[in-house]
């Protein structure tokens, strides 16, 4: 149960880091006026008027949507398995995206690297988290436990 709802917390952490930044990329870069979004023509020159920094804005989106999603999915979890499931669905929502607008090829390679790029840390910080805080011997010898609090005498 724990698992599903890693996988379950880590998909929403994802979509949202995703939509968050991609909202921010459209605020930064616009459409120009006229265009119809809903007409696949209209869509597809804009994407090929789009500066460098719109398309920047989308893969960052992918790869922080990725990273916190797989690191929430790991803590909760506790399986690193959880946060490969959440990069690996952030991978296939890209793809979808890819394949329903024409992106620059360059960003074919970003969305499906960046995503395991950023699951590999997130696996790392969640294994970092797990593990126990053990005071450093210079604590010990100092009296001081694990919370760096100096046990008084009596």
């Amino acid at each position: 149960m724990r698992i599903l709802l890693g996988i379950v917390a880590g998909i929403v952490v994802a979509v949202v880091c995703v939509m968050a930044i991609e909202a921010l990329g459209h605020t930064l870069y616009p459409p120009p006026p006229g265009i119809d979004l809903t007409d696949p023509a209209h869509v597809e020159r804009l994407m090929a008027t789009l500066p460098a920094g719109a398309f920047v804005a989308v893969v960052a989106g992918w790869f922080i949507g990725a990273l916190a999603g797989a690191s929430t999915a790991n803590l909760i979890a506790r399986r690193a398995f959880a946060g490969w499931i959440v990069a690996g669905l952030v991978i296939c929502g890209g793809v979808a995206t890819m394949l329903m607008i024409p992106h620059p090829a360059w960003m074919w390679v970003a969305g499906i690297a960046l995503p395991i790029v950023a699951a590999w840390p997130a696996q790392r910080f969640a294994a970092a988290a797990r593990e126990p805080v053990r005071p450093s011997p210079a604590c010990i010898a100092a009296g001081a436990g694990a919370g760096g609090r100096s046990r008084s005498p009596g």
